[in-house]
């Protein structure tokens, strides 16, 4: 049965727990596979699109200038371009390259070569080329590493390059000199002695390797003014490794330097320029304000002394994962009097002594070919579809009629086979958000349900069964969802967030959820208890609250046994006024957990199908009932085998 924006068919079946269905598998046909051997990977492919224009300026460029102090190398858009020291006409180095791409171009010592990185071969391996851009050559090819940061040695023989393994576990990650005809590789830095080591800067003397590395506790830690990225020299001829920056930041002291990374060591070994963030620093573009805020450092090598010298650079990337470059590649002028960077989409030449920042011009145009994308191409009709995710299926109490949520709305559908229909008129969803969380009064003439808009919050609505114009029950916005009506009729107790929406957070990361009382006839919030304070996480369900028996009002929330028991979900109830917090049963692994009206049976979602035990409320001495699926003190039979709600 299928779908359209004003109708939705549903296969399923509905029980008291809740609603199965099963979908149907789609396929499609597939071309013919190229041979492997044969595939290149500068050829493009299917239809393709030209795209031909001419800029003066682009995004993330990694520089360099040639030791004769003529040229400038840059990337832009997967090209490789030079241009003269003082700006102009751009021209293109990897014009042979096809849709290959190509960047991080760096001169060798004598300025008739360059290295640069490429995944013409089939993967991003190092690569020279004469300096005007003839001759490209393959340095080592290898589609389990990939290549990144070239940097040459002084004598011009070998390359220094930040090497990963593509994917999988094992050795060969970290910083690897290469002969410029080739080899296997040497290692000088393992990522395992000095985590993520990276960014390549070897002394004109030959004799230290600078590079930055991760010294942060995990993914997680990636907090770079609490000292993460941290830079470090290896002296090439002993194997030392000592710290240029250090420090984290730790409970009782300031321990922090605010990182370091990036490192250019200048050519007479005197000098280091490194990036860093500035404290709380943002940027104005536009009218508009964002951060954080790089900047170009410089450390005296002999005294240790430090000093802004530019103020901001490019954005860095330091907490990212899997980047080219933490920032854009730059470099020294050959006397060491200036810095070659790219910023705000410019190249730029910063003066050491005076700090004067000057524009080098350019000009380039842009020839590339796009393959054509490989997509499944559909379009969205109004022709009638299947509907293959249905949310908050809800019995009516006659069980003659079931409601439930799909794409955005709520539907009816009279059991077991009719023709869904919306409950609310085309336009409102347009006007208040999606629609959630449909839930029948005890007599069966009125929908509660909430909504969601993206800009002016969410709500609590009723509107009755046989259709009409929905009633806004709450006054203030919030995260509305899963209403529940008292057994008279004249109270709904809703969940509703902490306003993590309004942070910028989704919902999967609220911190905790309210529950509160809202009357029939609409009004103020009415605060009943908080849950989840002690349980979020990314993955926890969102309490579903009801009304179960002495009108007490059921929720799960989680529950930590004494001792060294490992946490729980417990069904604990309250008072409508929030008193007399009570836990009367504990399971392991549950997702939700509902009481029948009368208390006599429990309903368990748990690893996404439905379970149901006999429950004996208010007859367990006062003490919650341990509930386990197998040799538990009650029998628990599991009621779906193919998911459940």
């Amino acid at each position: 049965m299928l779908i359209s924006p004003r109708r939705l068919a549903m296969p399923c079946l509905l029980t008291a727990i809740g609603l199965l269905w099963s979908s149907t598998s789609v396929s499609g046909q597939q071309g013919e596979a190229e041979d492997s051997d044969s595939w290149d990977v500068t050829l493009a492919r299917g239809e393709t699109v030209d795209v031909d224009f001419t800029t003066d300026e682009g995004t993330w460029m990694s520089v360099d200038g040639s030791p004769d102090g003529q040229w400038i190398a840059f990337d832009l858009l997967g090209h490789i371009y030079r241009i003269f020291s003082d700006g102009g006409d751009a021209e293109l180095l990897t014009r042979d390259a096809g849709v290959s791409v190509n960047y991080h171009p760096r001169y060798s010592p004598d300025g008739r070569t360059i290295a640069f990185i490429s995944d013409r071969g089939g993967q991003n391996n190092l690569w020279v080329m004469d300096s005007d851009g003839s001759n490209p050559r393959s340095v080592f090819s290898s589609n389990t590493f990939r290549a990144v940061e070239p940097e040459w040695t002084p004598d011009g023989q070998y390359i220094v390059i930040r090497r990963s393994r593509v994917s999988g576990t094992g050795d060969g990650n970290g910083l690897y000199m290469y002969h410029r005809d080739g080899g296997e590789g040497i290692e000088l830095v393992s990522s395992a002695d000095e985590s993520s080591a990276a960014w390549p800067s070897i002394s004109t003397d030959g004799r230290h390797l600078f590079f930055h590395m991760y010294a942060g506790p995990g993914i997680v830690g990636r907090d770079v003014l609490a000292g993460s990225w941290q830079i470090r020299r290896k002296d090439l001829r002993t194997g030392e490794v000592i710290s240029i920056t250090a420090g984290r930041a730790a409970q009782q002291v300031r321990g922090s330097s605010g990182s370091g990374y990036a490192p250019e060591v200048s050519p007479d070994g005197r000098w280091l320029a490194f990036a860093r963030r500035i404290p709380n620093g943002t940027i104005s573009f536009k009218g508009h304000r964002f951060g954080p805020r790089t900047a170009l450092w410089l450390r005296d090598l002999e005294t240790g002394a430090e000093r802004i010298i530019m103020d901001p650079i490019t954005q860095d990337a330091a907490e990212g994962m899997k980047t080219l470059r933490i920032v854009p590649a730059y470099s020294w002028t050959a006397d060491g009097s200036a810095v070659i960077i790219s910023q705000g989409g410019k190249i730029k030449r910063l003066d050491i002594d005076s700090g004067n920042v000057s524009t080098i011009p350019f000009q380039a145009r842009v020839q590339r070919t796009a393959s054509e994308q490989s997509r499944a191409n559909f379009r969205i009709t109004d022709d009638p579809f299947m509907a293959r995710f249905l949310r908050w299926p809800s019995a009516a109490p006659n069980g003659q009629t079931v409601a439930f949520q799909a794409i955005g709305r709520i539907w009816l559908q009279s059991l077991p086979d009719g023709e869904p229909r919306a409950l609310t008129a085309d336009g409102f969803s347009e006007e208040n958000g999606f629609e959630y969380a449909p839930a029948w009064s005890p007599d069966g003439n009125w929908i509660a349900f909430t909504t969601w808009h993206e800009t002016e919050g969410g709500q609590l609505w009723k509107v009755l069964a046989s259709g009409g114009s929905p009633q806004q029950l709450t006054t203030q916005p919030s995260e509305y969802t899963h209403p529940a009506w008292s057994p008279d009729g004249h109270q709904i107790v809703v969940t509703h967030g902490d306003g993590s929406a309004e942070r910028g957070r989704g919902l999967a990361w609220t911190a905790y959820w309210r529950l509160s009382l809202v009357s029939a006839d609409g009004g103020d919030p009415q605060p009943v208890t908080t849950v989840g304070a002690s349980s979020g996480g990314a993955r926890s369900q969102i309490p579903r609250a009801t009304f179960g028996p002495d009108d007490l009002i059921f929720f799960p929330d989680g529950h930590q046994p004494d001792g060294d028991g490992s946490a729980q979900v417990g069904l604990y109830s309250v008072r409508a006024d929030g008193s007399e917090r009570t836990l009367h049963a504990t399971l392991p692994f549950a997702d939700e957990i509902q009481i029948s009206p009368e208390g006599s049976w429990i309903a368990v979602q748990e690893g996404d199908n439905v379970y149901v035990a006999p429950f004996p409320y208010g007859s367990t001495g006062g003490e919650p009932l341990d509930i386990t699926k197998g040799n538990g003190k009650v029998p628990v039979d599991q009621v779906s085998t193919e998911g459940g709600l």
